[in-house]
C-alpha cells in the first residue's frame, strides 16, 4: 500500500516533458500549457499550416508525445488508432481492429462516427479505448498489440448508447478506466503492464467525463463523474470516500472534474449548471455555490488564475471560480473548446473558428481569429513545442504558432 501510494504521489508531480501533451488536457491534466513565448497576435491568414492529414471520422483528440501525433477514427467497419509525425505529417503506423457497429445494436444512430475518448501516452505505450469499449495497450514505435481488455466484458453489460466517450487515466503503475457496469464493477483499476485487474467498485451508471487523480487533506482521492454523479474513491482499491448525486435527464456528466484548494467544481449540461464542492478529509462534500453560469455540455472548462473559462453549451464563458458569478459573456462560437496558454485562451469553434483571447477576467479580448476547419470540430486542441494541432471528423492539422506564415 505504501509503495503504491507513494507511485501516486510521484505520478501527481512528474509531468511529460513540457514540449509534449501526452493526454486528456495535456500534461498537467487540466487543459494549460507551460509553453512561454507564444505570439500573441497571428498573421491574417492565421497561423502557418505545417501539414494535413486526412481522418475518417471521430471525435477523438489529439495527444502528443516525443515527436509522434495521436488520435483515433473510424474507417468503414474498423477503427484505429493512428500515429504521425508531429514535424510532417507523415503516417508512421495506424492500428486497425474489426469494429461492426451494427453489432452493438444499443449504440445511438445519432453517434456512430466513430471514437471519441483521446489515447494516453505513458513511456514506450499507448492506452486507447475504442467507441465499443475494446482497450488496447499499444506500443508507441511500432503500433503493434501489447495488451487488450474488453470494457464490456469487464462491465457485464451492452455497449453503452453513446459508446465510451471517458478517456483512460495513467497514474503510476495504474490505468483508471468507467466500465460502467451495475454489479460493483462500474469504475476500475488495471495494472497499466499487462491488463489485469486491480479492483473494481461502485454500482453507478456510466459517465463520460474522464476521471482525475487529487489531494485532499495529503490523501489521494481520484474523482469520477459517472451518469449518477461525483464520486471520491481511494485509488488503492476503490474503497467510496464520498459521493454527490447529479443528476440530469439523460444521465450524460461529459465534463472532467475540475479541482483546486481543496474544492471541486463539476459541469454537465440539461437544466443542471454547474456546482462548487468542498471536499473534506471524511464525510461528503459541501455545497459553495450552484448555478447555471457554467453548463458544460461536453467540453471542460479550463480553470486558470481563479477563473474558469469554457463553454456553456454555445456560449464563451468566464466564470468566477469561487462565487461562480459571470464576468464576461460571448456568442458566436457554437459548441467549442479551448485550452489555455501563455496568458491567452485558444479556442476552436464548433465550425472550425480558430480564436486568440486574452486570458483575463476583465472582458473578452480576441486578438486574432481564422477559420482552420470546416465541418463538426468537437475535439479539443492539443499544444505542443509551439505546434498546434486541430481535428474534425474528416481532417486534422498542424499548425505553427511560432514561426508565422
Amino acid at each position: 500500500m505504501r509503495y503504491l501510494l507513494l507511485v501516486l504521489a510521484v505520478a501527481l508531480v512528474s509531468p511529460a516533458r513540457a514540449d509534449d501533451w501526452p493526454c486528456w488536457r495535456g500534461p498537467h491534466h487540466d487543459g494549460i500549457s507551460r509553453e512561454t513565448g507564444l505570439p500573441t497576435s497571428w498573421p491574417a491568414g492565421g497561423p502557418r499550416v505545417l501539414w494535413r492529414t486526412d481522418l475518417t471520422g471521430g471525435y477523438s483528440s489529439v495527444v502528443v508525445a516525443g515527436g509522434r501525433v495521436f488520435t483515433q477514427a473510424k474507417d468503414g467497419k474498423e477503427d484505429l488508432v493512428l500515429c504521425v509525425d508531429a514535424r510532417t505529417g507523415k503516417k508512421l503506423w495506424e492500428h486497425r481492429y474489426p469494429c461492426d457497429y451494427a453489432r452493438y445494436p444499443s449504440l445511438d444512430k445519432r453517434f456512430l462516427t466513430g471514437p471519441k475518448a483521446t489515447p494516453a501516452v505513458d513511456g514506450n505505450r499507448v492506452y486507447a479505448t475504442g467507441n465499443t469499449g475494446l482497450l488496447q495497450c499499444l506500443d508507441v514505435r511500432t503500433g503493434t498489440t501489447v495488451w487488450e481488455r474488453d470494457l464490456l466484458k469487464l462491465g457485464q453489460r451492452s455497449c453503452p448508447e453513446y459508446g465510451y466517450c471517458n478517456s483512460p487515466l495513467v497514474a503510476g503503475d495504474l490505468l483508471f478506466v468507467h466500465p460502467g457496469g451495475q454489479k460493483g464493477n462500474s469504475v476500475a483499476a488495471l495494472n497499466k503492464k499487462d491488463g489485469s485487474v486491480a479492483w473494481q467498485a461502485l454500482d453507478d451508471r456510466i459517465g463520460w467525463a474522464t476521471p482525475v487523480l487529487i489531494q485532499v487533506g495529503g490523501r489521494h482521492q481520484l474523482v469520477y463523474f459517472t451518469g449518477r454523479g461525483g464520486v471520491g474513491v481511494s485509488p488503492a482499491d476503490g474503497e467510496l470516500l464520498w459521493r454527490f448525486d447529479w443528476k440530469t435527464a439523460f444521465d450524460i456528466n461529459a465534463a472532467t472534474p475540475i479541482y483546486s484548494e481543496g474544492c471541486l467544481f463539476l459541469s454537465s449540461d440539461y437544466g443542471n449548471g454547474g456546482v462548487l464542492l468542498r471536499l473534506k478529509p471524511k464525510g461528503d462534500p459541501e455545497v459553495v455555490w450552484k448555478n447555471r453560469a457554467m453548463e458544460n455540455h461536453f467540453s471542460t472548462s479550463v480553470l486558470y488564475q481563479g477563473h474558469l473559462y469554457g463553454f456553456s453549451t454555445d456560449r464563451l464563458r468566464c466564470v468566477e471560480f469561487k462565487t461562480g458569478k459571470v464576468k464576461w459573456d460571448k456568442v458566436g462560437l457554437g459548441k467549442g473548446s479551448l485550452l489555455v496558454a501563455d496568458g491567452h485562451l485558444i479556442v476552436l469553434g464548433e465550425q472550425g473558428t480558430l480564436v486568440l483571447a486574452e486570458a483575463t477576467p476583465k472582458g473578452y479580448a480576441e486578438k486574432a481569429r481564422c477559420q482552420v476547419l470546416d465541418g463538426t470540430c468537437w475535439s479539443v486542441p492539443a499544444l505542443a513545442d509551439g505546434k498546434l494541432y486541430v481535428r474534425n471528423e474528416r481532417q486534422m492539422l498542424g499548425l505553427d504558432l511560432v514561426n508565422g506564415r
